[in-house]
């Protein structure tokens, strides 16, 4: 694959798009997905101002860059909600798992559905299959977090371990919330929520491929996205760079996209969706109030 940098600015045919698409993850995904954490926070009797959550999401963005996966930056979040609410230790990390879990899942729903869709149109069937071997897997993962019995051996197992005992009790800490996480009361509440932020960040993809003048069907994108999301995850590249971009590639290939195009879309999805929240992060835990000293000294340590 030869990717040509300097015809990035003559394959943008319509630039406004991507005005559009930069409005998604500075206004609309920021109240989306605060909001669904406020809930999942809130049920666990962790209540925390909507303001806030943007901030810690943002500076999360800026802190998490450098960490593998595409969700390194989920890490950080848990390690921030954690500090500022002691008392309830682990809470903090279940609201961020499930969150996450429920939002992948969903994720792969949608690509199961949209892979279906696809096939009518000379996609491969082995893409309806990896989306719906993902979709078995994580809600293997929620079986497994709420199983009373898994839990009782595998803490029972952790608080045995002599070395490292204060990382396997806040890990036991952590499979406890989950394990008691009243998953049923927040789905009705966050479902809707979940889907709105994950459909924001395909529409996301979807108005970069139109500012490069690519009009390809909203479903084709409904079954790629999820699929580029869940390969993301995977912890072997920085801030997903390289799995990314080959699975854009490979992705739009099937549909006869040109391969600079798509590397392109890859990139400028990532800048839009990642880098300038992480911006915005950066700013904030510069510039920003007293909340973030204490991840600026124990950084410094």
């Amino acid at each position: 694959m030869n990717i040509n940098f300097s015809s990035i600015f003559t394959l943008i045919k319509k630039p406004l798009y991507l005005i559009y698409a930069i409005i998604i993850p500075l206004f609309i995904i920021p109240i989306i997905g605060n909001n669904r954490w406020k809930v999942f926070l809130k049920i666990q009797g962790i209540n925390e101002k909507l303001l806030t959550l943007v901030k810690i999401n943002f500076v999360s963005n800026f802190l998490g860059i450098l960490l593998p996966s595409c969700t390194g930056f989920d890490a950080v979040r848990i390690y921030m909600i954690e500090k500022r609410n002691k008392q309830k230790i682990g809470a903090g990390g279940a609201s961020v798992i499930f969150d996450r879990l429920i939002g992948f899942y969903l994720l792969s729903l949608l690509g199961v559905i949209g892979a279906l869709v696809a096939q009518s149109h000379g996609v491969s069937s082995n893409i309806f299959f990896a989306a719906l071997l993902i979709n078995i897997f994580i809600f293997s993962l929620f079986f497994v977090l709420s199983n009373k019995y898994l839990y009782s051996k595998v803490t029972g197992y952790l608080l045995k371990i002599k070395w490292g005992k204060k990382i396997f009790v806040y890990i036991t800490s952590t499979y406890s919330a989950t394990n008691d996480f009243p998953l049923k009361k927040v789905i009705l509440l966050t479902v809707p929520l979940i889907l709105l932020f994950q459909l924001s960040n395909i529409l996301c993809g979807f108005l970069i491929f139109k500012a490069f003048a690519i009009d390809l069907p909203f479903y084709f994108h409904l079954t790629f996205f999820p699929l580029i999301s869940v390969i993301l995850i995977l912890p072997i590249s920085i801030s997903g760079f390289g799995l990314r971009e080959g699975a854009f590639v490979y992705f739009y290939s099937l549909l006869g996209v040109d391969s600079n195009i798509s590397f392109f879309v890859s990139l400028l999805y990532y800048l839009i969706l990642t880098m300038i929240p992480a911006f915005i992060g950066m700013l904030l835990y510069v510039f920003g109030s007293t909340q973030f000293n204490s991840v600026k000294n124990e950084l410094k340590q």
